[in-house]
């Protein structure tokens, strides 16, 4: 029998630190953090999300109010996330929520997750962020304190990897909240962070992101200042579809969008897909989502504005939604996605050949007014309409030409002579034209 021995095949810690965090956006990391306090504000309605019905449903019920508030503090040199949900009791914390994903043994007591998917978000957004992490959690039942210094605990070669917590006495509902402060930043975050353009564009980002979550389950304020969701309307002449793959629901919708001050904004036009009612892509024009696919939709224009599409995806299992595991963009090999695109692209095709239909060689041919009318009137939330009845866009009927261009060459010195006759001199050919055109109306045909 030949002996074998074992060869050594457990991870770097230096190595697994910097795969986990490398491709993962600043921004993301903030969303990873604010996912887990929106997840716990969520869990006791879960039973309700199963399905975008289940979650119309309960965004319209007047009796769900934001239940926590989640404040961000972002600075060069520390950043600081508390809320007011739940909190983290230590039997969690020591068995699982520091562990790296999660095993088969922990699928059961996660079923309302909606926005936790693969059990590495909080490690990767704190181990971005910077080296010390002093995070504190309290709970009914005993939460925990947490002080740790990356750079020392990458160099712990033991196994398995521990994180060092100590138990806090249990608390009042009212008193349960969790705290996370990051210091000693990386010098790219905290330049990042100070470069004065950052906190803008993260507070977008979060409008965009938790428009379905933010005043009805939490309040979010980053720096002391509200962040109020970015609401998307569509009008009610509308293509709207549902599917179903295993335990993943779909609600697809194509129309056209609502115009802000007159105009159809490029921010707001192109295809919005949700997973669990966060927002994962948005205003896409791309390939991405069928356009400029060749088989597709035609590429994307200016003229195409006005469209605009939505799909929702929700599962009571996470991982089964079509997203990468930063939740900010979508996994393309996924089959529910394949499957999903093709139909996407089948019920946006009526709107954008109407858009399309609106272009003659001459330009467009139907007012921003018509174009309103087209639309179907009062706009309506794009999740009110994705949960709606199948139905199908309606493009209006073109209306029958009433004019012609007519155009033909004449020479130089014969419409001279009619200018001279005229003695208009300074006419121009199409001033002839219509001259002519209206002598020969009048006096051979009769008005």
């Amino acid at each position: 029998m030949v002996k074998t021995i074992d060869a050594k095949a457990n991870p770097e810690k230096r190595l697994f630190i910097s795969l986990l965090t490398r491709d993962i956006p600043l921004i993301a990391a903030f969303l990873d953090l604010l996912d887990n306090a929106i997840n716990a504000a969520v869990e006791p309605h879960a039973a309700r999300l199963e399905t975008a019905k289940g979650y119309m449903t309960v965004f319209q019920d007047e009796t769900v109010i934001p239940s926590v508030d989640i404040s961000l503090h972002i600075g060069p040199e520390k950043v600081e996330i508390r809320d007011t949900a739940g909190g983290i009791s230590a039997e969690t914390a020591a068995n699982h929520v520091f562990r790296f994903g999660r095993g088969e043994d922990e699928s059961e007591g996660h079923e309302g997750d909606r926005l936790s998917v693969y059990g590495i978000g909080l490690k990767r957004a704190i181990f971005k962020l910077g080296n010390k992490i002093v995070m504190r959690s309290d709970h009914v039942e005993g939460g925990f304190d947490l002080d740790l210094n990356v750079a020392e605990w990458a160099k712990d070669v033991k196994v398995p990897w521990t994180f060092k917590i100590t138990p806090r006495p249990p608390v009042s509902r009212k008193k349960c909240g969790t705290s996370i402060v990051v210091t000693e930043l990386y010098e790219d975050v905290s330049r990042r962070i100070g470069d004065g353009i950052f906190e803008g564009q993260l507070r977008d980002t979060i409008a965009k992101t938790y428009a379905y979550y933010s005043a009805k389950f939490v309040t979010i304020q980053v720096d002391d200042r509200p962040v109020e969701g970015t609401s998307i309307e569509i009008g009610g002449n509308h293509t709207s579809e549902n599917l179903k793959y295993d335990d993943v629901t779909c609600a697809i919708t194509a129309g056209i969008g609502k115009a802000e001050g007159g105009q159809f904004r490029d921010k707001s036009s192109g295809w919005f897909v949700f997973c669990n009612g966060r927002a994962v892509i948005s205003a896409d024009k791309g390939p991405l989502t069928g356009w400029g696919m060749g088989s597709g939709l035609p590429i994307f224009q200016p003229k195409h504005r006005p469209f605009l599409g939505t799909v929702f995806f929700v599962s009571k299992n996470a991982e089964h939604l079509p997203w990468t595991t930063t939740k900010a963009a979508i996994n393309e090999d996924s089959l529910v996605w394949q499957n999903t695109k093709r139909q996407m692209i089948a019920v946006g095709r009526s709107v954008v050949s109407y858009l399309d239909g609106r272009y003659t060689d001459e330009g467009s041919e139907i007012s921003s007014k018509d174009l309103q009318e087209a639309a179907g009137g009062k706009s309506v939330s794009v999740l009110s309409a994705a949960v709606s009845q199948k139905r199908s866009f309606e493009a209006p009927k073109t209306p029958k030409p009433t004019t012609t261009k007519i155009q033909y060459d004449a020479k130089i010195k014969e419409v001279d002579r009619i200018k001279a006759y005229l003695k208009r001199p300074s006419m121009s050919g199409v001033e002839v034209g219509r001259y002519t055109f209206d002598y020969f109306l009048r006096n051979e045909v009769g008005e």
